[in-house]
């Protein structure tokens, strides 16, 4: 395996979180599958991060590949989450009325805006008034689970947030992925729900140095190129600058573009590249 990769991007538990995300994404997208199906697939898939047999490049095509699924499909922030320098994962029986969804879930419209309490959330649908509401969110659930293939035995991803104040104004476990199957634990009536939790180390506040997909970053220099082709120079000095914060900031940038980790560049962009990284070296 590449040394030059930071620790956290060989780290078993993180690589265990984005397999089985990417694996219940998978689900979604193929429902006309089999559960029998499914076993060959995600051993496959269970192998990707060593790609060999895949035509991957090891761990560097994996977490581009996550975070192709996380973010470029479904906009979600849990390739920042899960590889962030610092934030430690762990996994964990939690307490379903400590959790926050974070989600404007259909059939919750009367809880207003989310994020909302599963506490509150379930002190509400137990009033006599919701009691059809609640009855409609558990069928619901029920016809899910037998017209689809199973997902709600994939863990649910949580962060928790001591201080109130990262995400909210309330501390507790703010769901990252899993509203529906938190929602369900919920009108269901289950204690505890099995999650991946990830934390901020102590005194910090937003996630930082997580994988930056290369294809972004590749983004940015083809964007930079046809300012500086158009003599556009004021947007130019914009992109250039962007980037050299990206460089300042984030470690897989630095292995990215100084190590000349890329591969198949232009050859404009290639003497772009050494444009922008120049000062830095």
């Amino acid at each position: 395996m590449d040394k030059k990769y930071p620790k956290r991007f060989h780290d078993q538990l993180r690589i265990e979180i984005a397999t089985s995300q990417i694996e219940h994404d998978l689900r979604k997208l193929l429902p006309s599958l089999a559960e029998k199906d499914w076993k060959k697939i995600d051993q496959d898939i269970s192998e990707w991060f060593l790609g060999e047999k895949f035509e991957l490049e090891p761990l560097h095509d994996f977490w581009n590949i996550f975070g192709g699924f996380a973010r470029g499909l479904k906009l979600k922030s849990l390739l920042f989450w899960v590889t962030a320098e610092n934030v430690d994962w762990s996994k964990e029986e939690i307490i379903v009325d400590d959790i926050v969804v974070t989600w404007d879930f259909p059939g919750l419209e009367f809880m207003g805006v989310a994020p909302y309490r599963a506490k509150d959330i379930k002190k509400r649908l137990n009033e006599k008034k919701n009691e059809e509401i609640k009855n409609k969110l558990i069928q619901d659930s029920l016809c899910r689970s037998k017209k689809y293939v199973d997902r709600d035995r994939f863990r649910i991803i949580l962060f928790y947030d001591p201080y109130g104040g990262v995400i909210n104004t309330q501390k507790g476990f703010y769901v990252l992925e899993g509203n529906r199957r938190t929602i369900r634990a919920i009108v269901t009536g289950q204690k505890k729900i099995a999650a991946y939790v990830g934390r901020l180390k102590p005194e910090e506040l937003w996630p930082k140095d997580y994988w930056f997909n290369t294809g972004t970053m590749r983004d940015l220099i083809f964007i930079a190129l046809g300012y500086k082709k158009e003599n556009d120079q004021g947007s130019y000095e914009f992109v250039r600058k962007y980037y050299q914060l990206l460089l300042r900031d984030f470690e897989i940038v630095r292995i990215a573009t100084i190590d000349k980790s890329f591969k198949n560049f232009e050859k404009d962009e290639k003497l772009l590249i050494d444009l922008i990284t120049k000062d830095l070296k």
